[in-house]
């Protein structure tokens, strides 16, 4: 099993045919760092897929894939005094569940609350913004299991900020889950929902140009790499002070890889905010593809991008 990449050696074997098989297909032409790490961490029906779509083009014209991806629209005005408030007793009750100390070095103060899936997250779910053919739902579904991304997409709900997306961590770590340095992979919960267990792994950051072919593997910059502890989060009111849900987590798993890979992560400028106000995580968002690009492609996008079934 392959950890960074959820793989097994069969697994592994079949995309790197697929995507040897893409790269001649589009003739070595290379992808945005993106859309290459989305290529390598795809489910592999979906990836045959867009293989498929890609073969049977009958009349490959020169087309365009993304290469600058899109950047999510922040909220103009000041926050409403009731958001705030609002955002604060959730803060509250984050800390209170996690006994104020760090959920995966257990220390105490200073203490940050994070958001487990980016704040960036927030304006993406209404029915308007998931219409827009680019928003990242919709791009996530050409690389993912349309039942797996509406889990995501339900477990986030109408806002970032809710118990289940939130934990604490200490400045560090905070910081460097705000670059894509470490995923938490979901493992278990027990039954009654008191206790639930992640695996930490640092993800490497992956010394590539800003364009790649789909047959080029990753090759990680020398970095220590953790093979997978075990963290346990744990809470005294599972109805109160639920835990993180574990579709968020899985999608964090997946998400913070794929901005990893992509060179896309932003570092951390706060500590908190409100659905008002950006804390800084790792902008996923940028997974948001735009119409426009610059890398020409000798295939139609339309089979790269095909309509989600």
């Amino acid at each position: 099993m392959d950890m960074l990449f959820d793989d097994t050696e069969a697994e592994k074997a079949e995309r790197t045919t697929l995507l040897n098989d893409l790269d001649a297909l589009v003739e070595g032409q290379p992808y945005s760092r993106a859309l290459w790490a989305c290529l390598r961490l795809a489910d592999l029906d979906r990836l045959r897929l867009i293989v498929t779509r890609v073969r049977h083009t009958s009349s490959p014209g020169q087309s365009e894939v993304p290469d600058s991806p899109g950047s999510p629209g922040t909220s103009s005005g000041r926050p409403h005094k009731r958001q705030r408030t609002s955002g604060m007793v959730v803060q509250d009750k984050c800390r209170q569940r996690d006994n104020n100390k760090c959920v995966i070095t257990q220390s105490g103060d200073p203490i940050e609350v994070a958001h487990i899936v980016p704040f960036a997250m927030r304006d993406l779910q209404s029915l308007e913004a998931r219409a827009e053919r680019f928003n990242p739902w919709n791009v996530l579904k050409h690389f993912w299991a349309e039942e797996k991304v509406n889990q995501w997409l339900n477990a986030i709900g109408p806002t970032t900020e809710t118990l289940t997306n939130l934990f604490c961590l200490a400045p560090h770590p905070h910081a460097y889950q705000g670059k894509a340095y470490f995923a938490l992979k979901y493992i278990e919960s027990n039954e009654d929902y008191t206790s639930l267990t992640v695996m930490f792994m640092w993800i490497p950051h992956f010394d590539h140009p800003n364009s790649l072919r789909a047959c080029t593997g990753p090759s990680a910059a020398p970095l220590p790499i953790s093979t997978g502890d075990h963290i346990v989060l744990e809470t005294s009111d599972p109805v109160n002070l639920p835990l993180p849900d574990s579709n968020l987590l899985e999608l964090h798993w997946l998400l913070q890889r794929v901005v990893a890979m992509a060179g896309d992560a932003e570092p951390q400028d706060k500590t908190y905010e409100t659905d008002d106000e950006d804390d800084g995580d790792s902008d996923v968002s940028s997974l948001s593809i735009p119409p426009k690009s610059t890398v020409p492609m000798s295939n139609s996008t339309g089979y790269l991008f095909p309509s989600v079934p």
